[in-house]
């Protein structure tokens, strides 16, 4: 699956995608979401140069590996957190874990991963992290 660079768009607070570290990026409070700019597709010429999050939690989302397959409608997942990632798609995530952001990973076949706060994952206890 090639990703849509306007695909990124719903998970930018500010409405833009950035270029920096040879990844798109966009952010939102609580989630950063990075995709390898060669898994891209379509025009790369709206992309603001820099990176709307510090640079530390752009690299700890890009050097994060996941490994565990999961399944979005997990028990255990607020429906909410997980929702846009399933409309994207609802196979090919995996799960990795960011202890020291506090946050998810979850990374897709075609290269995305998307790093969202623990308290806004899962329901009820937040200790998962």
């Amino acid at each position: 699956m090639a990703l849509q660079i306007l695909s990124l768009l719903p998970f930018s607070s500010d409405r833009r995608v950035y270029r920096s570290f040879g990844h798109a990026i966009v952010a939102e409070p609580g989630l950063v979401a990075v995709a390898p700019l060669s898994s891209l597709d379509g025009s790369l010429q709206g992309m603001v140069d820099g990176c709307p999050v510090p640079w530390t939690e752009a690299w700890a989302v890009i050097d994060t590996p996941t490994r565990s397959e999961v399944d979005l409608g997990g028990i255990d997942f607020a429906p909410a957190a997980v929702k846009r990632l399933a409309e994207m798609d609802r196979a090919g995530w995996a799960l990795g874990v960011l202890p020291e952001l506090k946050a998810v990973l979850f990374g897709h076949d075609c290269g995305l991963k998307v790093a969202i706060a623990a308290d806004l994952v899962f329901k009820g206890d937040h200790r998962h992290v």
